[in-house]
C-alpha cells in the first residue's frame, strides 16, 4: 500500500451490506454513525471514546446475515422482510408484537409451531447471540478496539433490561452501544416517518430501549442533528467524521483481512454459501497469476467482496429447491449490482466495483446484471466470472450436489466465459483441460491469437516478435482470417472479434 488507508472509510462502504441484510435504506448505517457521533460529542466524551461511539454504530448491525436463515426457515423465507418489520415495533409492548407476528402470517397455530411466546423470545435471543457474536469478531478482524466488539455485542440489549441475549441494564450497557441505538431509531423512523416521528418515538423510547441522557441530547436539538446527519453525500461525510486520531490500515494484509470478513460475514446469508467467497478470491488470484500477474491481488480483493449483494436477496430464495419465480429471478440477477454499488462507495474499493459486478456476466451477453458481452469484460472480471463458476460447481445448492473436478471442468468449459480465462482457472484447479466449443468460424487457437492482435492495430510484424514466428506465417494466417471472418478490414474484424468474445483483454 503506497500510502495510509483509512478504516474509516472503507467500513462506511461497507456497513450498507448490513443496511441490505436488514432491509432499510443503504446508507442508514453511516446516518446513525454521523449523528451518534455528533450526539456523543456534544455529551462530552472524549475523543476516544467518541471512535468507539462511531465504529460502534457503523458495525452494530454488520453480523446480522448470521441467521438469515434460521429466521427465513421460522418465519416463512423473507428474512429481510422479518428484520425490517420488526425495528419498527418495541417487542416489550404486547400489541405492537402480536401485529408484527400477525403480518407476517404467523396465526395461533404457527405460533404454537414456534414454542409460543417463549419459543419466539428464545429464537430471537439465539439470533441476537450470533449477530453480534460475528459483528464482534468483524471488528477484531478489523483489529478495532475491544470497547467497539464489546458495543457490538450490546446490540440488541436493552436500557431497560428487556433486551437480549445477556437483558444488560442501563449503565451494564456498553456506551457506545447506548448512543448508537438513539442514532439508529433516529434515522429508521426519519427515513419512514419523518423528522417529527423520529423525535416522537426517540421520546416514547426513552427509559425502554434508549439511554434517557442520551436520548435528551437527541430531543434538545432533533431537526438539527437529523440535518447534520442527511448530507448529500453521505458516505464523504461519515469518512471525515472520524474523531482523531483516525485508525488506518497498517499493510496490504490488514486491508485484505477486512474484506475477507465482510466476505465471510455475507456468505453466513445460507449455510449453502459458507467459504464461497474466499475460496473464489483464492482461486481467482491463482490463476491471474498464471494468465495475468499484474491482476492477481486485484482479482482476490475483488473475489473477496464480489458476493457481498447477495444479503439484498432473501434467504428463502436461494434455498428454494426447485426452480425459481420469475420474481425471484430478477431479485437473484441484481445481486452483483448491490456488491458494484458498495464497492463505488469507497475511493479506495472503488476499483474492484466493476470487477464484482461483473462475476455473471457472460462473452456473449447472456449473464447479468447488465448483459454485456466479451468487448466490455476485461480480464480480471472474465477470471473472477469462471474462478466463481468453477468454485460453485464443486459447493452443493439446494437444487443439485456438487459436481466432482471432471464434471465441473466439463460445464465451465462448455460455458461462454472467456476461453484464456477458462484454461486459466482449470490449470490453477488442478484440473485436466477439458475441450472448449468449437471456435467461430472455424478459425484456430493459433489464428485467433493472430485475429486479437490484428483487431487491436498490431502490424504483422509486431504480431511475428511477440508471438515469436516469421512475419510470412502471420501473413498467411491473416489471409485465412479474413476469409473465415467474411472481411476485409481491420474494423470490421475488430466488429467480428467483439461480437464473438474474440476480442484482447491487453488493448
Amino acid at each position: 500500500m503506497r500510502e495510509l488507508v483509512g478504516i474509516g472509510g472503507v467500513v462506511a462502504a461497507l456497513s450498507v451490506a448490513s443496511d441490505l441484510t436488514r432491509g432499510h435504506p443503504p446508507g442508514e448505517a453511516m446516518r446513525a454513525c454521523l449523528l451518534a457521533t455528533e450526539l456523543a460529542r456534544r455529551a462530552g466524551l472524549d475523543r476516544v471514546r467518541q471512535g468507539e461511539v462511531y465504529y460502534g454504530t457503523l458495525l452494530r448491525f454488520a453480523g446480522c446475515a448470521a441467521t438469515s436463515h434460521e429466521i427465513a426457515a421460522a418465519f416463512g423465507g423473507d428474512d429481510i422482510v422479518v428484520r425490517a418489520r420488526g425495528d419498527l415495533i418495541d417487542p416489550t409492548v404486547l400489541a405492537e408484537a402480536m401485529q408484527f407476528l400477525a403480518g407476517l402470517g404467523v396465526d395461533a397455530e404457527g405460533l404454537r409451531v414456534l414454542g409460543g411466546p417463549e419459543g419466539v423470545a428464545r429464537l430471537k435471543a439465539e439470533g441476537a447471540r450470533a449477530d453480534c457474536e460475528v459483528g464482534a469478531i468483524l471488528a477484531g478482524r478489523l483489529r478495532l478496539p475491544e470497547a467497539v466488539g464489546r458495543a457490538v455485542r450490546d446490540a440488541f440489549e436493552r436500557f431497560d433490561g428487556c433486551g437480549v441475549p445477556a437483558g444488560r441494564a442501563g449503565d451494564e450497557v456498553a456506551e457506545p452501544a447506548r448512543f448508537a441505538a438513539v442514532g439508529y431509531a433516529a434515522v429508521m423512523f426519519d427515513a419512514v416517518a419523518g423528522g417529527v416521528a423520529a423525535a416522537e418515538t426517540v421520546a416514547r423510547w426513552s427509559g425502554r430501549a434508549l439511554d434517557p441522557a442520551v436520548a435528551a441530547i437527541f430531543l434538545d436539538a432533533p431537526a438539527e442533528l437529523l440535518r447534520i446527519s442527511g448530507p448529500d453525500d453521505v458516505q464523504a461525510a461519515v469518512a471525515g467524521a472520524e474523531p482523531e486520531p483516525r485508525r488506518m490500515f497498517g499493510d496490504e494484509a490488514a486491508l485484505e483481512e477486512a474484506l475477507a470478513g465482510f466476505g465471510d460475514a455475507a456468505d453466513l446469508k445460507s449455510p449453502w454459501f459458507t467459504g464461497h467467497s474466499g475460496g473464489v478470491a483464492r482461486l481467482a488470484r491463482a490463476a491471474a497469476e498464471r494468465l495475468s500477474p499484474a491482476d492477481a491481488a486485484l482479482v482476490y480483493r475483488a473475489g473477496l467482496v464480489h458476493d457481498l449483494g447477495r444479503v439484498a436477496v432473501p434467504a428463502g430464495v436461494w434455498e428454494r429447491p426447485g426452480p425459481l419465480r420469475p420474481e425471484d429471478r430478477e431479485l437473484v440477477r441484481l445481486h452483483p449490482y448491490h456488491a458494484g454499488r458498495i464497492l463505488a462507495r469507497s475511493p479506495v474499493l472503488a476499483p474492484l466495483g466493476p470487477i464484482a459486478s461483473r462475476h455473471h456476466e457472460r462473452t456473449d451477453g447472456s449473464g447479468y446484471p447488465a448483459g454485456v458481452r466479451a468487448a466490455e469484460l476485461d480480464g480480471a472480471a472474465c477470471l473472477l466470472a469462471a474462478a466463481d463458476v468453477l468454485h460453485a460447481l464443486g459447493e452443493p445448492r439446494p437444487h443439485r450436489p456438487a459436481f466432482d473436478l471432471p464434471q465441473a471442468s466439463r460445464i465451465l468449459s462448455g460455458l461462454p466465459l472467456d476461453r484464456d480465462a477458462i484454461r486459466a482457472v482449470l490449470d490453477a484447479a488442478g484440473a485436466s483441460p477439458a475441450a472448449l466449443p468449437p471456435l467461430p468460424a472455424d478459425l484456430t487457437e493459433r489464428e485467433v491469437e493472430i485475429l486479437r492482435r490484428l483487431a487491436a492495430g498490431r502490424t504483422k510484424r509486431e504480431i511475428a516478435a511477440e508471438l515469436v514466428i516469421s512475419p510470412s506465417t502471420v501473413h498467411t494466417h491473416t489471409v485465412h482470417i479474413y476469409a473465415k471472418c467474411g472481411v476485409s478490414t481491420r474494423a470490421a474484424l475488430a466488429m467480428f472479434a467483439m461480437r464473438n468474445g474474440l476480442a484482447s483483454r491487453t488493448g
